[in-house]
């Protein structure tokens, strides 16, 4: 696990979601919440079950909250640049369902446990909740 920064997308592992986006936004105007979910699921980056404590699968629902939502501008040049990430009520309740257990989670979780010694990451993650939320009015 090599982490650099408070956010998902700031991650080794941030960085293999970044690349699989990539991968689903080459040549197309927008890309849904439930393509960003089904690919990642697809490509095992993110499980049927927010309850199963898997560090991979929690780094992946919140660096897809991040894309969903625009929370890039630490990316220096996202080969994405032009696409539209839409959210859609299914695939953006799969993340708002894995961001609460994250947020709620006690330090038993990997994720909160490798991460707890920063408290913005717990900012963070209520961000992109609240983020994600307000994506479902609009």
């Amino acid at each position: 696990m090599g982490a650099w920064g408070v956010k998902a997308l700031e991650s080794d592992e941030g960085l293999e979601v970044l690349a699989l986006v990539e991968e689903i936004a080459e040549g197309r105007d927008r890309v849904t919440a439930d393509d960003l979910v089904n690919a990642a699921r697809t490509q095992g980056l993110l499980g049927d079950d927010p309850a199963e404590d898997e560090y991979l699968y929690d780094i992946t629902a919140l660096a897809l909250a991040e894309v969903l939502t625009g929370d890039t501008a630490q990316l220096a040049d996202p080969a994405f640049a032009g696409t539209a990430f839409v959210p859609t009520p299914e695939g953006t309740d799969v993340l708002i369902t894995w961001l609460t257990r994250l947020r709620d989670a006690g330090a038993e979780r990997e994720f909160v446990e490798l991460r707890s010694s920063d408290p913005r990451h717990i900012t963070h993650i209520s961000a992109a909740l609240g983020a994600l939320r307000r994506t479902q009015g609009a």
